[in-house]
C-alpha cells in the first residue's frame, strides 16, 4: 500500500515537472515572438523616419534650386520701386553698359541703375555709335554684336522694358542746329527731363535746369505707365492729349520725348 503511494507520488512529481516545463517553454516563445515583433516595428519605424528625412532633403534641394538665390536661375531683373519683385516695365533714357551676352544696364540722369535683357525680337537701332551713320536722317537697324560692342564702351540711348525684356534699343541721336534752349523751331533728336505745361499742345522739358520747349501734333505718340495714363508696373499704354496736359500741369512727372524739328514724334514716360 505504501510502495503504492510512493509510486503515484513520484509520477504526479514527474507530470508537475513536465507541466512546469512546458508552460516555461511557451513564455519563452511568447516573449521570443514579442521581442521579434517590437524589433520588426522599430525596424519598419526606422525605414519609414528614413523616407520621410529622404524626402524632405529632396524637398529642400528642389526649393533651392528653384529659389531666386540658386545658382543658374534666370529670374528677370527687377527694379527696387517694381513691388513684390515683379519684372519692370516702362522707358528709360540714359548711358548702355554690357553686363554678360544679353545683358545690360542702363543708367538715367539720376544715376538710377536698371538691368534688362534682350531677346531675339528686341529692335535695336543705331545712329553712328552702336551702327549706322552720326549724320544720317534716320536711325540703322543694328545687330546684338554691334550692340555689345558699342555698350562695353558705354552708349547712350533710349530702352523701353517689358517684364525685364528690351522691346526696343534706340542710340540718342540728339542734335541742336542752333537756337537758345527756349527755342522749339530746331530742337531735334532725343531728350529727356520733367515735364511742364506752357499752353495748350505746347510743353517744355527740364532736366536739370537746362530747358526746351515743343509741341505736340495730332500725330503725337504718347505713351503712359502709370502716371499719364495706365498702371504702374503694368504694359505700356497709348495717352490722350488730355490726359498729356494734365499730367504736365500736375508736375513730377519725367519724360522721354523725340522731336524733330520742335515738335515731338513720340513721347514716352520714364520710370519715375
Amino acid at each position: 500500500m505504501l510502495s503504492s503511494h510512493r509510486r503515484k507520488t513520484v509520477i504526479a512529481a514527474a507530470a508537475l515537472m513536465a507541466t512546469t516545463a512546458l508552460l516555461t517553454a511557451c513564455q519563452g516563445n511568447a516573449e521570443g515572438s514579442t521581442k521579434s515583433s517590437g524589433a520588426e516595428s522599430s525596424a519598419a519605424a526606422s525605414s519609414a523616419k528614413g523616407t520621410s528625412d529622404a524626402k524632405g532633403t529632396s524637398d529642400a534641394k528642389g526649393t533651392s534650386s528653384n529659389g531666386t538665390g540658386g545658382a543658374g536661375s534666370t529670374d528677370l531683373p527687377t527694379g527696387s520701386g517694381s513691388g513684390g519683385g515683379k519684372a519692370v516695365s516702362g522707358t528709360w533714357f540714359g548711358n548702355v553698359s554690357y553686363l554678360a551676352p544679353g545683358k545690360y544696364t542702363v543708367s538715367d540722369t539720376k544715376g538710377t541703375e536698371q538691368a534688362f535683357f534682350t531677346s531675339d525680337d528686341t529692335d535695336i537701332e543705331g545712329a553712328g555709335e552702336i551702327c549706322g551713320d552720326a549724320g544720317g536722317q534716320a536711325a540703322t537697324p543694328c545687330s546684338e554684336a554691334e550692340l555689345e560692342a558699342a555698350a562695353k564702351k558705354g552708349v547712350s540711348a533710349t530702352v523701353k522694358l517689358q517684364k525685364g525684356i528690351a522691346v526696343s534699343i534706340v542710340e540718342d541721336h540728339s542734335s541742336s542746329e542752333g537756337g537758345n534752349d527756349s527755342g522749339t523751331d530746331r530742337q531735334a533728336g532725343i531728350h529727356s527731363g520733367e515735364l511742364g505745361y506752357l499752353a495748350p499742345g505746347k510743353y517744355s522739358l527740364d532736366d536739370n535746369g537746362s530747358t526746351i520747349a515743343f509741341f505736340t501734333a495730332t500725330d503725337t505718340t504718347i505713351n503712359g505707365n502709370g502716371w499719364i495714363c495706365g498702371v504702374a508696373g503694368g504694359e505700356t499704354k497709348h495717352c490722350t492729349e488730355d490726359e498729356l496736359e494734365a499730367a504736365a500741369k500736375k508736375g513730377g512727372v519725367r519724360v522721354v520725348v523725340d522731336l524733330d524739328k520742335g515738335t515731338a514724334v513720340t513721347i514716352d514716360e520714364e520710370h519715375n
